[in-house]
């Protein structure tokens, strides 16, 4: 069985990191989220996505900080991840950028509304590959057997597991006009890319590439995207 990496905002196998790139500050963190039935391995080297989005943390001096999320209790971690920013993140100065595939991606959107809830002076970005979205109306797809094709963990997802998600998604503003970013194939066999363009394209800079898949396979030109939407954002 591979072996997980459950790791707390602050921890993991990376955080902090020597690598190429700007000197790691630590009130620069990037939370990467997995998706739905998986975790973030602990070895990830095969995995381009991940490798992306660590490589472009550390060449923009942020702390890379990769976050198993078990979904039956997101909002407990999402508490927690809040609580532990607030301990290592300075408002002045501080930039939190919150980055997920799938489920995971949906769940940075979520973070980032939390955090800005919470702490609205503390610069947050949400960073999405293939998202989830409106899972308040489209949670119950999800109730039955499952298993997780990382960790093997077989379980049952619950009505009231779709009822959390959908609740912590109406505990947000989805549509808020903060900095959201979202890449999307048209080749995802699991979300319709069109679906989500309809959902996203009004409240994100969206783009859509040809073919790929729900794995997302354009890492390397989304996060070229994403770094020139940054640098033409407003501060």
């Amino acid at each position: 069985m591979t072996k997980t990496v459950v790791s707390m905002p602050g921890t993991g196998p990376v955080a902090g990191a020597a690598g190429p790139g700007r000197p790691v500050a630590r009130a620069k963190r990037l939370l990467y989220f997995n998706g739905f039935n998986s975790a973030i391995p602990e070895d990830w080297s095969d995995n381009q996505k991940i490798l992306g989005v660590e490589g472009f943390a550390r060449r923009e001096g942020f702390l890379f900080q990769p976050c198993t999320i078990n979904y039956r209790f997101a909002r407990e971690r999402s508490a927690e991840i809040i609580r532990q920013l607030a301990e290592k993140v300075p408002d002045e100065g501080g930039q939190v950028i919150f980055s997920g595939s799938s489920m995971g991606g949906w769940f940075a959107r979520v973070m980032q509304l939390l955090l800005h809830g919470h702490r609205p002076g503390l610069k947050a970005e949400a960073l999405a590959f293939n998202p989830a979205f409106d899972l308040t109306l489209h949670g119950h797809m999800l109730v039955g057997s499952q298993e997780n094709f990382v960790t093997g963990e077989e379980y049952e997802w619950t009505p009231g597991d779709s009822h959390s998600l959908g609740q912590l998604e109406r505990d947000v503003d989805y549509d808020s006009p903060l900095p959201f970013y979202v890449y999307v194939d048209k080749g995802d066999e699991v979300i319709d890319w069109q679906a989500s363009a309809a959902r996203h394209a009004a409240i994100a800079r969206f783009h859509a590439f040809d073919g790929g898949s729900h794995s997302f396979e354009h890492v390397r030109e989304a996060l070229e995207d994403f770094v020139a939407g940054r640098a033409a954002a407003p501060d």
